[in-house]
């Protein structure tokens, strides 16, 4: 469980995360809604630390992490996977290299065990017999689905994925929602997505919160963000008239 207790965060005057308190379980796919520059990026990279918060409490069950030091942070970080916008693969590196470099930084493994956990990982998202291929000779959701095997690769209990489904045509986009979703599932990950995809929250939330200006203006789940009090969200989910369409025929 991962749980955040009034955070904020500055950069110079700027008040961008104003005491945000949530918490995410184990088993679920926890989205963070929220328009560009809402501050939902910047909750995500706190969670992870590539943000140091300036107060406010960041838990991981009953470790305190925005306290820890550097070395304890990278003990902490070997249960954490991370799924970067574009997949932010490693283009000199081919696949293989590219999953096996979270082994190669954060552990002993031998190169048969290294090797085994690479093609583990490769079959769990549907790839096969692409270990040697570099990241540009495969497509867009290809490069998404090695992201995740990436992530996976030392069977973390904290996933965070930033905009999965950016730069996706609609059919891969669900694919990558279901992928994220079964492993969430099955492995009892506690999953944090970063989103402005209104069809992942309807086809995955498990648990949904609204960030706007900075503040969490709303907790919910897929099966009433659709009738929500909170004019703000509502704004938000009704702008590409997708979800309006959903509510009518409900």
């Amino acid at each position: 469980m991962i749980e955040t207790k009034k955070i904020n965060k500055f950069f110079a005057e700027q008040h961008v995360l104003k005491d945000i308190s949530i918490s995410y379980k184990p088993g679920d796919c926890s989205l963070i809604i929220g328009a560009s520059g809402s501050g939902k990026t910047v909750l995500l990279k706190s969670l992870v630390g590539l943000h140091d918060i300036n107060s406010g409490e960041i838990w991981y069950g009953k470790t305190r992490f925005d306290t820890l030091e550097f070395r304890e942070k990278k003990e902490l970080r070997k249960e954490i996977g991370m799924l970067f916008q574009g997949s932010a693969l490693f283009d000199f590196a081919t696949v293989e290299e590219n999953i096996r470099f979270p082994m190669d930084f954060f552990t002993n493994w031998s190169e048969e065990e290294k090797l085994e956990r690479v093609n583990f990982c490769l079959e769990r998202v549907n790839l096969k017999n692409v270990n040697k291929l570099y990241p540009n000779e495969l497509s867009g959701g290809m490069q998404k689905r090695v992201g995740i095997a990436r992530a996976i690769s030392l069977n973390p209990k904290y996933l965070f994925c930033d905009e999965p489904n950016s730069g996706l045509d609609p059919q891969t986009s669900i694919l990558i929602d279901q992928l994220i979703y079964e492993i969430t599932k099955e492995y009892n990950i506690t999953t944090v997505i970063n989103t402005h995809d209104m069809n992942s929250v309807m086809e995955i939330g498990d648990q949904v919160g609204f960030i706007h200006k900075g503040n969490l203006l709303w907790e919910g789940n897929k099966d009433n963000v659709l009738y929500s009090e909170c004019k703000e969200l509502d704004d938000f989910v009704f702008a590409s008239g997708m979800a309006k369409k959903l509510r009518q025929q409900l």
